[in-house]
């Protein structure tokens, strides 16, 4: 009976010890929790954009400053790819999306089937906790896939490379049956909301080219540009095709 009780508190003992390490593991604050309300599991996804409602508790959502503490976060989206364990750091690749605004929009998305985990992150990029949230869509298109350097010098011109599908490319010309469209970049500032007529403006780039040259960045920072395909009579399409991309300047 003495050797039982010794192997059960031995046994408790190296339980405690590993429940501890995967606690370091996860970070300082390994019970915060995440809860995702849509969309759900198989949604089919008209255009190339998904909004997740997803919220944290155990944790405020800020955006990344830095804080370790376990006490701020923010949200990382790993699209069709597994999330970082716990206590890694997490990139910043195309494929994962930094956030700290609700609710997370998912850009750039091609057609098809997307796999979609939702993690914390704390202010230095590393996983904070175990949670994680999943959901799947499916993409029916029109997409719209834009890509350029994610870094570039002050001053030097930066060029943008767009591929769509689902919808032609032609200078705007009245057609608003969602067959044809252009495309409008704007750079440092938030897209038109739906419905709403795009401006002609200094920082909105109008063209039905897939190959962009934009302004050259005149401050160090990060930086964003969205491309966005609007119909035409510069109207977005609806719903929404469209990607962002985010450079950072030194």
């Amino acid at each position: 009976m003495k050797r039982l009780a010794i192997a059960l508190l031995l046994t408790a003992t190296a339980a405690t010890a590993c429940g501890n390490k995967s606690d370091r593991d996860a970070g300082p604050n390994p019970d915060a929790v995440l809860r995702l309300t849509g969309p759900a599991t198989g949604t089919a996804v008209r255009g190339n954009v998904v909004s997740l409602r997803v919220a944290a508790q155990g944790v405020r959502i800020v955006k990344a400053n830095g804080d370790t503490s376990g006490r701020t976060a923010h949200f990382h989206v790993f699209i069709d790819r597994n999330p970082t364990a716990p206590g890694g750091v997490i990139p910043k690749t195309g494929d994962i999306v930094h956030t700290a605004t609700t609710p997370i929009v998912v850009t750039g998305l091609p057609e098809g089937h997307h796999q979609i985990y939702v993690v914390l992150g704390d202010g230095e990029h590393r996983r904070l906790g175990r949670a994680v949230v999943h959901t799947s869509v499916h993409v029916k298109g029109p997409t719209l896939n834009a890509s350029a350097p994610t870094t570039a010098k002050v001053g030097d011109p930066v060029t943008v490379h767009v591929a769509t599908k689902g919808a032609r490319l032609t200078p705007a010309d009245g057609d608003t049956s969602g067959r044809s469209g252009h495309l409008h970049l704007f750079i440092d500032r938030d897209p038109t909301a739906a419905g709403q007529p795009i401006p002609k403006a200094a920082d909105i780039i109008h063209t039905p080219a897939t190959k962009i040259e934009i302004p050259a960045f005149t401050t160090p920072g990060e930086h964003t540009v969205w491309v966005v395909l609007g119909d035409g009579n510069h109207v977005p399409f609806q719903p929404r095709v469209m990607d962002k991309l985010t450079i950072s300047v030194s």
